[in-house]
């Protein structure tokens, strides 16, 4: 490789030639890495969480656009609006029976535990029978030797 003569700077591995250097100031990848790209879920998702502010009677409330919407859907159902009380109907004995299933998975996965627990315990409190019984008695019989 050829070195400039008018520098003492050394050329080589891992030391490129300074005129080929980034300059300070300047980066090799200026646009940097291209941002993700969003999917349709993750910018609805995005959006009911901001928050908004508003006025119900004569307060001001602030909530996420997702209580807004619920909030909305009930009001409707309670107005009357036949459809928006067949949904809100199917969506709550959706979340119960759902709950229900749930709870029954917990409850069965809990004794399933407690059964290996006690089977655990049962084994601990049973005395060995052949250190624990003959350990008693070999000191016994020393003593009165």
């Amino acid at each position: 490789m050829p070195e400039d003569n008018h520098s003492s700077y050394p050329v080589g591995y891992g030391k490129p030639p300074k005129r080929t250097q980034f300059k300070p100031g300047k980066s090799g990848n200026p646009n940097g890495r291209p941002r993700k790209s969003t999917t349709l879920e993750e910018d609805i998702e995005k959006e009911l969480r901001t928050k908004v502010t508003l006025k119900e009677g004569t307060k001001f409330l602030q909530m996420t656009k997702r209580q807004a919407v619920a909030k909305q859907f009930v009001n409707k159902a309670i107005g009357g609006d036949i459809r928006s009380t067949e949904l809100l109907l199917k969506r709550t004995a959706k979340a119960r029976s759902g709950q229900d299933n749930n709870l029954g998975a917990l409850l069965e996965e809990f004794r399933e535990r407690s059964r290996l627990l006690e089977t655990d315990r049962s084994v601990q409190e049973r005395p060995l029978v052949g250190s624990a019984g003959s350990a008693p008695s070999n000191a016994i019989a020393g003593e009165d030797s």
